[in-house]
């Protein structure tokens, strides 16, 4: 019983490389397949390189604009300061010039 039972088991040397030989064609792209992703991955690049460059370049920019901004802001507080100890010496001149 058991020798009836490995017979509808067994698989001949044609039929192992008839099998063999399908999986090994089924596997893979095709040529169109790859030269379609190829194109994609191209198109893809062409797009998100140029976005990414420009995105880069205005933080960049942005960041130094913040900078420029706080300088010019701490100048015009400077510039007051100085400006008010310049009147107050000009009010102590005036002081002692007049008596």
């Amino acid at each position: 019983m058991q020798h009836l039972e490995e017979k509808y088991y067994r698989i001949d040397e044609g039929e192992k490389e008839e099998l063999l030989s399908e999986e090994h064609r089924g596997k893979g792209l095709g040529v169109n397949a790859l030269f379609g992703a190829y194109m994609v991955l191209i198109f893809s690049l062409v797009i998100l390189l140029p976005k990414i460059y420009l995105a880069s370049n205005i933080y960049y920019v942005s960041r130094d604009i913040a900078k420029l901004q706080t300088q010019e802001n701490l100048l015009k507080e400077e510039n007051h300061r100085l400006e008010r100890e310049l009147e107050d010496v000009r009010f102590k001149y005036l002081m002692m010039n007049l008596n």
